[in-house]
């Protein structure tokens, strides 16, 4: 689905999706938002093993107000420990590094830090990984190409 603008998610809870939990580009909420954030901090950590990604996710983000990234993570093993010490409320997590893989660290993670909300974030929708991140414990599942979304993907799976 490379190319498509649209975000999966793992849950239920928007009414704009199918069945599938897939919302198309033109019904989903996810666009770059022209209105004022809340006062609300979202602490942030980024996952990946490519550092331009990384740059680029804390460029995007730095923009708004209410959200403060808490850390980088190079892979899944350094993204535990740090999840486990600054308990941030959202994760972007790549899903193919080395030495420990997003969804095994998604695993661990949500084991130990229940209310951090992981979004997992890969180069292309694959069904298989997709379906893995969900059992993980993933709230959202989104496509590289969709970066800047992502802002508000971390307020819709904030309830925000």
């Amino acid at each position: 689905m490379q190319g498509n603008a649209a975000v999966m998610f793992a849950s239920a809870t928007s009414n704009s999706q199918d069945a599938s939990g897939f919302a198309p580009a033109d019904s989903s909420p996810h666009s770059i938002s022209t209105s004022p954030p809340t006062n609300a901090r979202y602490r942030v950590l980024l996952v990946d093993d490519d550092q331009k990604t990384l740059r680029l996710l804390r460029d995007i983000l730095e923009d708004y107000p209410d959200i403060t990234i808490v850390g980088e993570a190079g892979d899944g093993q350094e993204a535990v420990a740090m999840a486990t010490a600054h308990h941030p409320d959202v994760i972007l997590m790549d899903i193919a590094m080395p030495f420990l893989d997003g969804i095994e660290a998604t695993r661990r993670i949500k084991a130990n830090c229940s209310r951090t909300v992981v979004i997992g974030f890969a180069g292309q929708f694959v069904t298989r990984t997709y379906n893995a991140m969900r059992t993980a414990g993933a709230s959202a599942f989104m496509c590289k190409n969709q970066v800047f979304a992502i802002y508000d993907t971390i307020r819709s799976v904030l309830g925000q």
